[in-house]
């Protein structure tokens, strides 16, 4: 008789307990669209630290989190921004104090760096670095040629310990679907060694099952599944809800104390991070509000 097949779900705080002091980390979505900023809240509650952290090639408010909290180590992150609201406050003052180290990469290097992970190669050559002034200065990367000639800079493999990725939906055995643009997250997903997906809502197998083209991430490249609602925001779920441009304003006007952990951030934590995921829905307007003034779709 054949064992009933085990489903992948956890709860944020669970997901957020994998990552280990020392970790690198990788985290998903694109600026502020598809960021599992649930499973960043509960890291930042946890306080686990000393991390590598690095995300798709333009990042925002969820590298922000972690650089606010102190987790953060060493960084790949070629594009840090929140777009029209202006830079990422924490990311800026920890590079600049030189309280974390930033490698120099772009966004094609570190794309490289994550395809030689997921294809299990030494290196992904780079060509599009020759003659910029990254490849005099980014000593990770990997110069490749024959004959004691450099012919092309390489990316060595970038393999998260941990990657946090959002979508809209998924099964309970890990079939996720994105509702538009998958951004780098299935690559990011290849190259690393355990992925949680946090999920608005959890669908039926059957569901899955009618329509498998529609599966973005299939279940055998994510590890574990939490499902809770608005586990973007204040970031946009594409198909599903708009980002908070409210709330990123709050956020940002928190940041705006020159200390990077200083009362602005401690008060929001205090309000916003430290109750836990069902405290914060309630703290940003409950779900009835969320979905009436961010466009929630079924």
């Amino acid at each position: 008789m054949r064992s009933p097949r085990a489903g992948k779900l956890l709860t944020v705080d669970q997901a957020a307990a994998l990552v280990q002091e020392g970790d690198y980390l990788a985290i998903g979505g694109i600026w502020n669209h598809n960021v599992p900023m649930a499973l960043v809240r509960a890291l930042v509650r946890r306080g686990v630290g000393n991390l590598t952290l690095s995300s798709s090639p333009a990042s925002g408010v969820g590298p922000d989190h972690l650089f606010a909290a102190g987790l953060v180590r060493k960084a790949y992150l070629p594009n840090v921004t929140f777009e029209h609201l202006g830079t990422a406050p924490h990311v800026r003052r920890a590079i600049e104090d030189e309280r974390v180290t930033l490698v120099e990469c772009d966004e094609a290097s570190l794309i490289g760096g994550y395809r030689a992970a997921a294809a299990g190669l030494p290196f992904q050559p780079v060509v599009s670095l020759q003659g910029t002034a990254l490849a005099d200065g980014a000593d990770w990367l990997i110069p490749v040629g024959r004959d004691g000639t450099v012919e092309a800079l390489a990316a060595p493999p970038l393999s998260p310990d941990v990657a946090f990725l959002h979508a809209h939906e998924a099964d309970q055995f890990g079939n996720v679907r994105h509702l538009a643009s998958t951004f780098a997250d299935r690559l990011i997903a290849k190259a690393s060694r355990t992925v949680v997906v946090s999920v608005d809502r959890l669908v039926e197998h059957d569901d899955i099952r009618s329509a498998p083209a529609r599966v973005t991430v299939p279940s055998y490249m994510v590890s574990h599944v939490v499902v809770s609602p608005f586990a973007a925001h204040p970031a946009a779920t594409h198909g599903a809800y708009l980002a908070d441009e409210d709330h990123l304003r709050t956020y940002l006007d928190a940041a705006k104390d020159h200390d990077a952990v200083g009362d602005g951030w401690r008060q929001y934590v205090s309000r916003y991070i430290d109750g836990g995921e069902r405290e914060y829905l309630s703290a940003v307007g409950g779900l009835d509000q969320l979905a009436s003034r961010l466009g929630v779709q079924p």
